[in-house]
């Protein structure tokens, strides 16, 4: 990014000035226009963590922004790119021709070397159907670049260039490699040596494989050779090829020699082109279709004489005259059988398809059948010259119904996008083609009950919650935790933890759902401190994130379901007495729970699933290795356990005792030095360690323990997790429990009083010496002196 004395040497470079400059000084020193994400139903929203800006740059959509961010971030050209700059007002033509006005957010600030450009973004499919929607608005220029003429016109009167950028899907494969060449930049350095030994490879052999150059090396990865691609030392297939297919991708010193050697291995695929194909079944008819018009030929063939011989050789000779084969012209059109024609007037049709749309998604609860007697009623009531039509006809129009529209009535936004056609291969954006690279994270209430406190009588129950995080490449899960609490902060921060100290690392990206804890200020600031990427998934739609739920899934049925206590197949609830209810039969305690989680991971990581036949553990070490820039390095640090551990309010500081949180007291030595009126402190509890927190004191955050850290440091991995969640997670529950045994505490108190009150109990009065007397020295002697009272047996009664 610029400074402030290069930005003005800039400006008199291009000349900006004016209402053209306050307007990008006003974008340049303020925060976004608006949130993106907002109104988004299928997009997902992305903060990119940009090097050259030097902040967080959010983008709107995953392929269209999501891939300009990352031309713009590998483009040296480009100076600065700003997202959501400030909004103005345009006049835009309705679709009457009259004008409006409106309030108009472009996507893009960009400084460029030659001059500031407002950018629009949008992809392919929607810049035609604005074409096509609103001519008025939307043209495309003799050069063929697409215009939204309002911005242009509006951006022109200030003195800068408005300009639509066309997300096409040709793009996605340029657009994966610069991400990976982006993320080389973060690692060691290739050497002289390691160069002239390419040189001297790509002199002898013209062109190459990336996998063979690196053999040919003897290189470890394909770090180096990759640094060289980004640094234009070497040319490599960027448009059509990937660096994550190292034997497909071919690079060479020549743009000439590299596309002789693109020719040859093009010429050698079997497939070299990726487009939809679309031929009539006459070239590839089925095997009822091909046998019957055999037999039709073989019957010419043998000189049969027949009206259907006749008919069959006019078939014949009519299409040799459409460039047809006597087989294809003889082919039977079973698809043509039928009658095509509707039965049904067209009044009865354009009622029974009003009731689909409007009135049959609403009657949630009630069988198909039962929506068809009820639009038995309804279309009596519309049209009383015709019949309603049959079952099967009604049942057949609901299959051709709108899954997207019923849904949304049925059950709202959720069930809408699990009914909602899938979008085009043609347009999807590529799938992460690296191990972490991309990661998916989420949360599961285990369908099971752990036994989480007894005692006498009394058995405490709970369902734990497990966070996942799962490599989106591979499928192998990375990293995952337990909690007794449902998904919070906690939650993120323990996987995050765990994944750090497993492989000393974090995948580059992590994918998530709109929850409230992944929305949160303290995990936007995590990963952009680490540099990692945050996506959001759109909300209420269950196609995203499949990774993480088949996981959860597998979970469910494969390991939770042949355990006791659970309830992943716990239908028929009224059917069941209460004795038999799954929290009846937990016998599990979150140790064994979590030890039986960990060995359900440790097998699904080596189970062999891939089309080569490798397990995702493989999958994952193997990437790993060869491409180990795409992981961001993390260690685990004072710093990151710092920064990982949630915030908390402030406590007040008892300097004879420390911190008094829950429980437990928290102390350090630097606590008795705190003097002056302000005693209390900002503190992050650990989030692992619950004899742990770190104090804000002085401007610098200081380690408190309490009596029993000593001994937690010893426990093993398992017991130190599961200890976690006992004393800091199950504190809710704990004290449900305390009340109920003060409770039961107040009950025999109170049963005791009753025993007291019983005058029909004898009585023996012990009475002491009054004040003065001589007082004998031990209770035996006093009670051997006490007067005692008579007993009355005349008022005792024997019970029989």
């Amino acid at each position: 990014m610029l400074s402030e004395r290069e930005f003005e040497d800039y400006c008199r470079q291009v000349g900006l000035q004016g209402l053209a400059r306050e307007y990008v000084e006003r974008v340049r020193n303020s925060e976004p226009s608006r949130m993106v994400g907002t109104t988004a139903k299928s997009n997902v929203v992305s903060f990119v963590s940009s090097e050259k800006m030097g902040m967080t740059i959010s983008t709107e959509s995953r392929m269209p922004e999501r891939a300009f961010v990352t031309l713009c971030e590998h483009d040296s050209r480009v100076l600065e790119f700003w997202d959501q700059p400030e909004q103005i007002k345009v006049t835009i033509k309705d679709k009457n021709g009259r004008p409006r006005n409106i309030w108009y957010t472009p996507d893009f600030l960009v400084i460029g070397q030659e001059g500031i450009v407002i950018v629009e973004v949008k992809d392919q499919k929607t810049v035609e159907e604005l074409l096509e929607g609103s001519p008025h608005n939307w043209k495309e220029g003799e050069s063929g670049r697409i215009e939204y003429v309002p911005a242009k016109k509006r951006f022109a009167e200030l003195g800068l260039v408005h300009s639509v950028f066309c997300y096409r899907s040709e793009l996605r494969y340029k657009i994966a490699n610069l991400e990976s060449l982006l993320l080389s930049r973060k690692g060691a350095k290739y050497t002289q040596c390691q160069w002239g030994c390419i040189q001297k490879s790509l002199s002898d052999h013209v062109w190459m494989s990336l996998y063979e150059l690196k053999e040919s090396l003897g290189c470890s990865d394909y770090s180096p050779l990759v640094q060289m691609i980004d640094d234009g030392l070497m040319l490599g297939d960027l448009d059509s090829a990937l660096i994550s297919s190292p034997k497909g991708f071919l690079v060479s010193l020549r743009q000439d020699f590299l596309d002789q050697g693109l020719k040859f291995i093009n010429r050698s695929r079997p497939f070299s082109q990726f487009e939809e194909i679309t031929v009539g079944m006459d070239f590839a008819p089925s095997s009822v279709r091909a046998e019957k018009a055999l037999e039709r030929l073989n019957r010419i063939a043998a000189g049969e004489k027949s009206r259907s011989t006749r008919r069959w050789l006019a078939k014949v000779k009519e299409g040799a005259g459409r460039g047809l084969t006597p087989f294809q012209s003889l082919l039977p059109d079973y698809h043509l059988s039928g009658n095509r024609k509707r039965k049904a007037p067209v009044q009865v049709i354009r009622v029974l398809d009003e009731y689909l749309k409007n009135e049959h998604g609403q009657k949630s609860g009630i069988s198909d059948y039962r929506s068809y007697i009820a639009y038995r009623v309804h279309s009596k009531e519309q049209h009383l010259g015709s019949d309603p039509v049959s079952w099967a006809t009604f049942w057949d129009h609901l299959k051709k119904a709108s899954g997207e529209s019923l849904g949304e009535q049925i059950g709202g936004k959720r069930l809408a996008n699990s009914r909602a056609s899938a979008s085009p291969v043609l347009y999807r954006g590529l799938k992460p083609s690296y191990a972490w690279k991309t990661a998916s994270v989420d949360h599961y209430i285990a369908d099971i009950y752990v036994i989480i406190f007894s005692g006498g009588d009394y058995v405490y129950t709970a369902r734990p919650t497990i966070t996942g995080m799962i490599d989106v490449y591979s499928g192998a899960v990375i990293s995952m935790s337990m909690s007794l609490l449902p998904p919070s902060r906690r939650s993120v921060a323990k996987v995050m933890r765990d994944c750090v100290r497993k492989h000393g690392r974090l995948p580059s990206e992590l994918i998530v759902d709109r929850g409230a804890e992944f929305k949160s200020v303290y995990f936007a600031s995590l990963l952009a401190d680490q540099e990692v990427n945050l996506s959001l998934r759109p909300s209420a739609h269950p196609r995203f994130g499949s990774e993480i739920e088949g996981l959860f899934g597998d979970f469910k049925r494969m390991w939770l379901s042949s355990r006791p206590g659970n309830t992943a197949d716990y239908k028929e609830v009224r059917s069941v007495d209460r004795s038999f209810s799954p929290d009846k039969h937990a016998i599990l305690r979150p140790y064994d729970f979590y030890r039986e989680l960990l060995a359900f991971i440790d097998w699904r990581n080596s189970k062999p699933v891939s089309p080569g036949g490798k397990s995702p553990g493989c999958l994952l070490k193997t990437s790993q290795e060869e491409f180990p820039y795409i992981a961001r390095k993390v260690s685990l640090d004072h710093k990151f356990l710092i920064a990982s551990s949630v915030e908390t309010t402030s406590y007040s500081v008892d300097r004879q005792r420390g911190l008094h949180i829950g429980d437990m007291y928290y102390w350090s030595p630097d606590l008795s030095a705190i003097t002056g009126r302000k005693k209390d402190l900002e503190v992050r509890p650990d989030v692992e360690n619950p004899h742990l927190v770190y104090a804000g004191a002085n401007n610098r955050w200081i380690s408190c323990f309490t009596s029993r850290a000593a001994e937690y440091v010893t426990l093993d991995p398992i017991e130190q997790h599961v200890q976690s969640l006992e004393v800091t997670e199950a504190l809710r529950d704990k004290r449900v429990i305390r009340e109920r045994a003060d409770e039961d505490l107040v009950r025999i108190i109170r049963d005791m009083d009753h025993v007291i009150d019983d005058q029909s109990t004898p009585v023996i009065n012990i009475q002491t010496e009054s004040e003065g007397d001589e007082v004998p020295g031990d209770i035996f002697t006093r009670i051997r002196a006490a007067s005692v009272e008579p007993l009355r047996t005349e008022s005792w009664e024997v019970s029989r």
